[in-house]
C-alpha cells in the first residue's frame, strides 16, 4: 500500500485543498502530503488494514507534515508516502486522526483589516533522552 499510494500521484502545491478527497487527487494526478496519506489510508481501508492520518512537522521542512501510521503486526509503524520511507524521529507527530478533517492545525475566525501578514515558525530540540531498558 506504501509503495503504490507513493507513486499515485506527483507532489505539486496549489492543486488540491484540505477538503480535496483521495479520489480527486487521484483523478488530479497531483497533490501534496495529506493527498499522499488519504490514499494510502484509502488503499489500507479497502484492505482492512488499520491506519490512522498523523499530522505534525518534518524537521527541515517548512510547513507542517502529514503521514500515516499502520499497524502491523500488532506494532504501530509510521510510513511517509511523500517522501516514500518509513518515518523516523526526525518527525514529529502533533495529532492523529481518521484524516485531515480530524487534526486541523489551525481553525478560528479573523475580523478586522488585513493590514499583516501571516508568519509562523517552528523550533524543536531534545528536552531529555531516555534509555530504552534492555528487553
Amino acid at each position: 500500500a506504501h509503495d503504490w499510494a507513493a507513486s499515485a500521484i506527483g507532489y505539486q502545491v496549489g492543486v488540491t485543498g484540505t477538503q480535496t478527497p483521495a479520489s480527486m487527487a487521484l483523478h488530479l494526478g497531483k497533490g501534496v502530503c495529506q493527498d499522499y496519506a488519504h490514499i494510502m489510508l484509502s488503499l489500507l481501508r479497502t484492505l482492512g488494514i488499520p491506519g490512522r492520518y498523523v499530522s505534525g512537522h518534518l524537521l527541515g521542512e517548512g510547513p507542517p507534515h502529514a503521514w500515516v501510521e499502520v499497524l502491523v503486526d500488532n506494532t504501530v509503524v509510521a510510513y511517509d508516502p511523500t517522501h516514500h520511507r518509513r518515518a523516523g524521529l526526525n518527525y514529529i507527530t502533533v495529532a492523529t486522526g481518521r484524516d485531515f478533517a480530524d487534526v486541523t492545525t489551525t481553525s478560528g475566525v479573523f475580523s478586522g483589516s488585513a493590514t499583516g501578514k501571516l508568519h509562523w515558525s517552528k523550533q524543536a530540540s531534545i528536552l531529555e533522552e531516555v534509555a530504552e531498558a534492555a528487553a
